[in-house]
């Protein structure tokens, strides 16, 4: 191209100094291409110039083989003909060259057409995560999951925070949506998440998570996976994720997290009650007034729904969500039951004639929950006896497994007896007080169920008064 407007000055009349200050080559570019030929179609001369430079290709000889395999095969894949190039013709180049090579030669995909169409009021509403980094006014940065949702015919919208992009957040984020736009749609329609779809193959059937399949039955409404790489089926939730992020986490500064919550709530207002949607010219609010007789009431209560999972009761009596581990009995080790997770605790159905066991979500000691009435079927096996109770003590907090351990090393003849003992206060007084007990006990460095059931008893002087350290002899 430069050389030709090297031509196209000199023919114009200007000298070689003045079209070579025009152009910014030296006079001496301009003097060789006054010798050269007249370029007519400057595109085909540059690709001609361009097959000339380096050295030749190895795979350029195998043009035509490779031709004929993709005529036969149009979606043989570049590294399969690499492969057969190798086996067959003898190449021996690398294989960048070829897959260069292949990439001009395959037959491009023809693009398929869309058929756009409009929801009627109640039928779909569309769902898709999003996550953007957020940098604080202190410096501070975090990634911000969100969960976008949108309903197809009046185009309200809303942005639910999640912590992550797991199943339960899916569920959250729905139905934190579905209340926010006062009912369900007939049909929501979701991309193609790892939490919620096991498989989509091609023209066949979505195996749903069977968790989520539940979910959605009880909620009262159907799912529906867009196609795979088909994302022009959820279009209008995919752009809501890029507006989201452009017209809110980009347009605002964020003092910490509760103001970016703060923010998010007047973005929905105005979004959804303020401005016009440019795809329907109304406000969103507006034509929910004609849609919201569509949508039917949500089938879960939105404070106390649990997802149903199941999972096996493991040798020791235990099931496990998420590596906390809930006691449900040893009487039906290997057996599958239901766990019901909810936001505060989870709920074991052991059998259709057997009331629920409902455990806290966290338990205290954050590993494993065992519930006061389970303790009993623990310890039920008289050699395990001592050893299980020690275990429950023992992971009350730090200050219970320095104490047991001191007892253990100082009065190894009565360690079983002080263990009942301990387990005792711990049947009488629980968890949390026990927790305190040990810790205030430790905190004076005093060894011995006596001192942990003075404090218990609230015979402990106070601790700015501590007594000097015990000294015990081994019995």
């Amino acid at each position: 191209m430069t050389r030709m407007k090297i031509q196209t000055l000199r023919s114009g009349g200007l000298s070689q100094s003045e079209t070579a200050l025009a152009i910014g080559v030296s006079e001496r570019t301009v003097r060789r291409v006054d010798k050269e030929q007249e370029i007519e179609k400057p595109l085909e001369e540059d690709h001609k110039r361009s097959q000339k430079m380096g050295r030749p290709s190895k795979v350029k000889k195998h043009t035509d083989v490779i031709q004929r395999w993709l005529k036969e095969n149009p979606r043989l894949t570049s590294m399969v003909i690499v492969e057969r190039l190798r086996e067959e013709c003898g190449y021996s180049g690398g294989k960048s060259a070829v897959f260069a090579l292949v990439k001009t030669l395959r037959p491009p995909k023809a693009k398929e057409g869309i058929v756009r169409f409009e929801a009627v009021p109640g039928e779909f509403s569309q769902h898709d995560f999003g996550h953007q980094r957020v940098i604080y006014r202190d410096g501070t940065e975090e990634m911000v999951h969100f969960f976008a949702s949108s309903l197809k015919y009046s185009r309200m919208r809303r942005v639910t925070l999640v912590p992550n992009e797991k199943l339960e957040s899916v569920c959250l984020g729905v139905v934190d949506a579905f209340q926010y736009f006062g009912g369900v749609p007939l049909i929501a329609v979701f991309d193609n998440p790892k939490p919620i779809v096991i498989s989509h193959p091609r023209d066949q059937d979505v195996k749903w998570n069977e968790t989520f399949a539940q979910f959605c039955v009880e909620a009262g409404f159907s799912p529906h996976a867009c196609a795979p790489y088909r994302p022009q089926e959820k279009g209008q939730v995919e752009h809501l994720v890029r507006y989201v992020k452009d017209s809110f986490f980009k347009a605002h500064k964020f003092i910490d997290r509760a103001d970016m919550e703060l923010k998010l709530e007047q973005w929905h207002k105005r979004r959804n009650d303020e401005i016009e949607c440019r795809a329907t010219g109304e406000i969103p609010r507006t034509r929910l007034m004609l849609e919201s007789g569509r949508l039917h009431p949500l089938g879960i209560s939105p404070s106390g729904y649990r997802l149903r999972y199941s999972r096996l009761i493991r040798q020791d009596g235990f099931v496990e969500y998420e590596g906390t581990r809930y006691f449900a009995t040893l009487s039906r080790v290997g057996q599958y039951i239901n766990v019901r997770v909810g936001r505060d605790d989870v709920l074991l159905e052991l059998a259709e004639d057997e009331d629920p066991v409902i455990h806290p979500r966290i338990p205290q000691n954050g590993k494993y929950s065992i519930l006061p009435f389970q303790r009993k079927e623990q310890h039920s096996k008289k050699g395990a006896r001592p050893f299980a109770k020690r275990q429950l003590l023992l992971d009350l907090c730090p200050a219970a497994h320095w104490m047991i351990t001191e007892m253990r090393h100082r009065r190894p003849a009565k360690w079983e007896q002080d263990i009942d003992d301990m387990y005792r206060l711990l049947e009488e007084y629980g968890d949390v007080e026990m927790a305190k007990a040990f810790a205030d006990a430790a905190a004076r460095e005093l060894v011995g169920v006596e001192y942990v059931k003075a404090v218990l008893l609230g015979q402990a002087s106070p601790l700015e008064a501590e007594p000097k350290k015990q000294k015990e002899v081994q019995s």
